[in-house]
């Protein structure tokens, strides 16, 4: 049976969503046959998730993200062993036609798609579970933190329709090439070498896709990594070189700008 990964089915969300329900699923089974009367968002961390709506089947995988409508009947296909952030939330909204430009005001969202890398969302879903009970439960938080993320899987998958293959393709390898020598240090010439193309060129080419510059992707995806290392146990220092900060000290106050903890204190948390 051939199952897809992308969806013609977008949705707009006319309303601020309220979230009801934030957790984490670790294990094996078939999705539910059920209708819902909330929005369903759900991040894939490991393994296939398999359903059936509006017909289709689909199949998402770790990386993926999918969003279910309330009130439409869905099931699951197969049993599946997966890993996954969910979110249940209540929101005005309706079926929408695919997007003919960027619209950065509004909620736009297809059925399914992929989480890109640079994008926080896997951390803040994280982040929500693990304050979603006393002391620490708000519904005003949780509400505001599925609202950002609804925002950034907006605009990235907008970007992702509008924007041509060609081009989100060479902004990929340009990705690729930051993350694959985070622990060197790259000069412009550098990238000029490894693309043939300016360097200013390249950095405005990841800006137009990704929304940030080639340094910025570096310090993003450096600290992700440090993250990563630091949360296996890993020493400061160890990471920070690995990382490639080779000052100590600015690798200490990138860390804190870019996650609101020190390094020794995201190691504790």
């Amino acid at each position: 049976m051939e199952m897809q990964r992308v969806s013609a089915h977008w949705f707009q969300l006319t309303g601020d969503p309220w979230v009801e329900v934030v957790d984490k699923w670790s294990g094996g089974n078939v999705h539910p046959d059920r209708a819902m009367n909330q929005w369903v968002l759900v991040l894939m961390l490991r393994g296939q998730r398999t359903f059936r709506v509006y017909g289709e089947d689909y199949a998402v995988r770790a990386g993926d993200f999918f969003l279910l409508p309330p009130y439409v009947r869905h099931c699951g296909i197969e049993y599946d062993e997966h890993e996954a952030y969910f979110a249940h939330f209540r929101a005005e909204g309706v079926h929408a036609a695919l997007p003919e430009k960027l619209d950065t005001e509004r909620i736009l969202l297809p059925l399914c798609g992929q989480v890109p890398l640079e994008l926080p969302c896997f951390s803040l879903m994280e982040y929500m579970v693990s304050h979603r009970s006393a002391p620490f439960f708000s519904e005003h938080f949780l509400t505001s933190q599925v609202q950002a993320i609804l925002y950034q899987l907006s605009l990235t998958a907008q970007k992702k329709l509008l924007w041509s293959k060609p081009e989100r393709s060479f902004a990929y390898q340009i990705l690729q090439f930051i993350d694959g020598n985070k622990s060197r240090q790259l000069h412009k010439r550098d990238y000029a070498e490894a693309f043939g193309r300016s360097y200013d060129g390249l950095n405005n080419l990841t800006q137009s896709v990704y929304g940030v510059t080639i340094k910025q992707m570096q310090v993003i995806l450096r600290v992700e990594q440090a993250k990563r290392m630091l949360s296996s146990g890993r020493s400061i220092a160890e990471t920070s070189e690995a990382c490639g900060f080779n000052d100590y000290f600015y690798f200490l106050k990138v860390f804190k700008k870019k996650t609101g903890m020190t390094p020794s204190e995201y190691q504790s948390s």
